[in-house]
C-alpha cells in the first residue's frame, strides 16, 4: 500500500505541474502505455514529440494482476494478460480503444494459464499465447474485436515458452524457449487458429557451450527476410534468416550484448528494432545479489544491422533501470522507453538517428512492478 501511496502521489504531482492546475486538451500524437502488475493499472503517457516529454493522460485499473499487452491490427483495441482475477486464474482482458487513446473494459476471457507473451493475428480474428510454465502455446477466438474463451488450438512445446510472435506475411508464427535453447516454428493455418509444427518443429539456439544462449524474445526485421532473438543465458543477440516460402529459421550470427568487460551475472529480455530496421535493441538485467546500496549495473545494448546483408555490430552500451524485462519504440523510431521491473521506475532516451546511441532523457516514478511498455498512436 505504501508504495501504491507513493506512486497516486507522484503521479497526480506530474499531472498537476505538467498542466499548470488546468485540464488542457492534447493534441494527436503518440501515447505511452505502461502496465503495473502490483497496482493493476495501466497508465497511459502523452508523449511530446520534440522533447520526449511524457505527461501523464490517464490510469485504468484492471480487474486482476497485469502481464503482457499487445493492439489489435488496427490498433482500436488492447488486450491485457491478466492473473488472479475474480472469475479465472488466468484470463485476457479486451480494453476498447477510443480515437483518443483512452481504454475501457469490453471484457474479460479465461485463457489456460498464465502467459508472458500475447499476440494477434494480421486480420485480428485470433490470439495467440505462449505458456511458459506448462510449455505449450495457446489460441483464441476474437469476435468483433473482443478476445472469447473459445480455444482453437492448443499445441505442446517445451517448458519456457518465453514469447510468441508472428512474420510480416502473417503465415508463420515464432516462439523462442529460454532452457531448452530452441525457437519452436509453426505454419498459422488462416483464420482457423490451428498451427502446423514445421518440419523440423524448432530451430536450434547458439551452442549451449556458447556464453550467449536460450533465446527468450522474437523480432523480425522489417524489410530483410530475417528474424532476431534476444538470448537470455549471459545476455546476447541472434540473427536468423527466414525462408519466406517455408518460414523455417536459420541461426546466422550470435554477439554478446553485455558491456566490455562485465563478467558478473546478466539475463537478457527484450529485443525490439527501430522501424527503419537501422538498430536493435537488447536489455540486459542485472541479476547479482549485491550489498545494499550497490548500484546495480543493468543495460541496454544498441545493435547496428546492415541494410543489405543483416550483419549486426554493437555500438553501445547504456545505463538504464534495474530489470529492464520489457521497453519499447515509439512509432517514429526517434524514441525508446524502458521499464524498470524492480526500481519502479520509466526510463526515456533520444535514439541518435546516424549511430543508434541512447540519450537519456529523463526518468519517471512508475507503480509498483512495470511488467510491460509500448506506444501507439491517436488521432
Amino acid at each position: 500500500m505504501q508504495c501504491m501511496n507513493r506512486w497516486a502521489v507522484g503521479w497526480s504531482l506530474l499531472w498537476v505541474l505538467s498542466m499548470g492546475g488546468r485540464v488542457v486538451p492534447v493534441d494527436a500524437g503518440q501515447l505511452v502505455y505502461l502496465a503495473t502488475s502490483e497496482d493493476k493499472q495501466i497508465t497511459a503517457f502523452d508523449l511530446d514529440p520534440d522533447s520526449g516529454k511524457l505527461v501523464p493522460r490517464f490510469r485504468l485499473e484492471t480487474p486482476g494482476n497485469l502481464g503482457p499487452l499487445c493492439f489489435s491490427p488496427d490498433t482500436s483495441y488492447v488486450y491485457a494478460a491478466l492473473t488472479g482475477t475474480p472469475d479465472a486464474a488466468a484470463a485476457v482482458a479486451t480494453l476498447a480503444r477510443a480515437a483518443d487513446g483512452s481504454l475501457q473494459l469490453a471484457g474479460t476471457a479465461a485463457i489456460t494459464g498464465r502467459t508472458p507473451y500475447i499476440r494477434t493475428n494480421k486480420s485480428g480474428t485470433i490470439l495467440l499465447a505462449a505458456h511458459y510454465g506448462t510449455g505449450e502455446v495457446t489460441v483464441y477466438r476474437i469476435r468483433k474485436g473482443i478476445c472469447t474463451a473459445e480455444l482453437l488450438d492448443r499445441q505442446k512445446t517445451e517448458r519456457e515458452a518465453h514469447c510468441i510472435e508472428i512474420d510480416p506475411s502473417g503465415r508463420f508464427v515464432y516462439v523462442p524457449h529460454t532452457e531448452p535453447n530452441k525457437v519452436y516454428q509453426f505454419r498459422l493455418l488462416g483464420d482457423s487458429g490451428k498451427l502446423q509444427p514445421l518440419d523440423p518443429p524448432f530451430a536450434p539456439g547458439p551452442d549451449p557451450d556458447h556464453r550467449y544462449h536460450e533465446p527468450r524474445h522474437y523480432a523480425h526485421h522489417p524489410t530483410l527476410a530475417m528474424g532476431f532473438t534476444s538470448n537470455e543465458n549471459g545476455g546476447g543477440i541472434s540473427s536468423w534468416k527466414w525462408d519466406a516460402q517455408s518460414g523455417k529459421l536459420t541461426r546466422v550470427q550470435t554477439l554478446g550484448t553485455l558491456p566490455p568487460g562485465y563478467r558478473e551475472g546478466s539475463a537478457a529480455a527484450d529485443i525490439r528494432i527501430t522501424p527503419n530496421g537501422r538498430f536493435a535493441y537488447v536489455s540486459n538485467r542485472d541479476t547479482e545479489k549485491r550489498p545494499a546500496g550497490s548500484a546495480f549495473q543493468d543495460t541496454l545494448a544498441a545493435v547496428a544491422i546492415d541494410g543489405k546483408t543483416g550483419t549486426m555490430k554493437i555500438v553501445g552500451h547504456y545505463p538504464t533501470g534495474h530489470f529492464p524485462r520489457s521497453f519499447c519504440i515509439d512509432v517514429t523510431g526517434h524514441y525508446l522507453f524502458a521499464a524498470g521491473q524492480l526500481s519502479n521506475d520509466l526510463f526515456t532516451y533520444r535514439i541518435d538517428q546516424k549511430t543508434g546511441a541512447l540519450v537519456h532523457l529523463a526518468t519517471y516514478q512508475t507503480g509498483g512492478v512495470p511488467i510491460w511498455v509500448m506506444c501507439g498512436s491517436v488521432k
